[in-house]
């Protein structure tokens, strides 16, 4: 089975954060800017340096991030001798708080003014007049020296909080990456995979956050979407009797679906019925899948199909470990990406059928590489590769090998 791997796309323009399950959420501009989702209003921020103000949405020097691909959004911009730094995350303290954070990295003090006087502040907002700017009815400005920072807090309830017992940014990133990579982990250190590892991250958020998609508009989307919740501990009792029959759906319609995206949904429901216990649904899963391969006619145009977060998953994971329709699965299915040669990368966790799972280690030896394997479930699975076509392994739980990559 030969399948034609995708192109990842990038962070979307506006950014996502809340606290798991959807209670509390707001969109992050990508200027920075906060929409809440309880329709309460914009806040916006802008600084005053010694020159004069810079509002985001205005300046070419704003960047932005995820911090390690959580939703913790850290927006950047260029001010006299250095950055404003603005952290926005979500926690669920209090009935839910969206906290900012606005570092000030510069050898001078500045101002910072947001556009809603709601906010719970640690110290009262500056009395003087508002110069310099227009701004909305209700906007505070608070004062930050040099190299210091500050914290406020939206509540979604009204209720008032010490600010400094929240958990801060790096406690808020750690919790978010200890929930989403318990369906797998990619580790590098940088470079074309480390981005891959970071769009894994971003797109589990997302889905722990509610952003998943209308069984209705998109049969194949949900199941990917309610697959990764169960990948990231939901109970699979609970998603078994709708995404069963969805998936039964879409390999009867199989040739309107790009067959990456199949391929994925077929490890997953194998996966899904393994943890429920049902062991001849699984057996069942692998002969349907057998029918999809030959049936399929082709790969549907990518530009009418939507980037929905399970597809950014499987669009990553099938680069690494692909289930064929034989039951073999093949790590590297699309060879070796000249990008990733000489690369020090690890992958935990990938799929490879009911109740299996793969990871595996590369440490490269001049133009070669050697591989570090590790196979837990159904340990007879064999193992291929699409870097070197003379490896192969049958019913071994571990072990290493040399991938002669040179002569792939």
């Amino acid at each position: 089975m030969i399948i034609q791997q995708p192109t990842i796309p990038n962070t979307f323009m506006n950014s996502l954060v809340g606290i798991r399950g959807g209670q509390l959420a707001a969109t992050v501009t990508a200027w920075g800017d906060i929409l809440p989702h309880d329709s309460s209003g914009v806040l916006a921020w802008h600084v005053a340096d010694e020159d004069r103000w810079h509002s985001p949405e205005k300046e070419a020097s704003v960047r932005q991030v995820w911090l390690d691909g959580t939703p913790v959004v850290e927006t950047r911009m260029r001010i006299h001798g250095g950055d404003a730094v603005h952290r926005v995350y979500c926690v669920g303290s209090h009935g839910g708080l969206i906290v900012l954070e606005v570092e000030n990295d510069s050898p001078s003090p500045i101002a910072v003014a947001f556009t809603r006087g709601d906010l719970i502040t640690s110290r009262p907002p500056t009395q003087q007049p508002i110069m310099g700017i227009e701004l909305p009815a209700g906007s505070i400005v608070l004062p930050i020296g040099h190299r210091s920072s500050i914290r406020v807090a939206l509540s979604s309830t009204g209720a008032s909080c010490d600010l400094d017992s929240l958990p801060g940014r790096e406690q808020v990133v750690r919790g978010w990456l200890q929930a989403v990579e318990v369906a797998s982990r990619l580790v590098s250190s940088g470079g074309s995979f480390g981005q891959l590892a970071t769009s894994l991250i971003e797109a589990r958020s997302n889905i722990l956050l509610g952003e998943v998609c209308d069984p209705l508009d998109d049969p194949l989307g949900a199941v990917l979407d309610g697959l990764e919740l169960v990948r990231m501990g939901a109970r699979p009792a609970l998603w078994t009797d709708e995404l069963v029959p969805l998936a039964e759906q879409c390999f009867a319609k199989n040739a309107r679906y790009d067959l990456v995206d199949l391929a994925h949904m077929n490890a997953g429901l194998q996966m899904l019925l393994s943890r429920g216990g049902e062991t001849r649904a699984v057996r069942d899963a692998a002969r349907t899948w057998q029918r999809v391969v030959k049936q399929h006619s082709g790969t549907p145009n990518s530009l009418t199909t939507p980037m929905s977060n399970g597809r950014r998953v499987a669009a990553v994971e099938q680069q690494l470990c692909v289930l064929g329709s034989d039951g073999v699965a093949t790590l590297f299915p699309g060879g070796m990406p000249p990008e990733w040669r000489g690369a020090n990368i690890e992958a935990y966790g990938l799929m490879a059928g009911g109740n299996t799972t793969v990871s595996f280690a590369l440490r490269w030896h001049g133009e070669n590489v050697a591989v570090l394997f590790e196979v837990t479930g159904d340990t007879s699975i064999e193992l291929r590769n699409g870097v070197d076509s003379s490896w192969s392994t049958t019913g071994v739980a571990s072990g290493e090998a040399l991938w002669l990559v040179s002569a792939s």
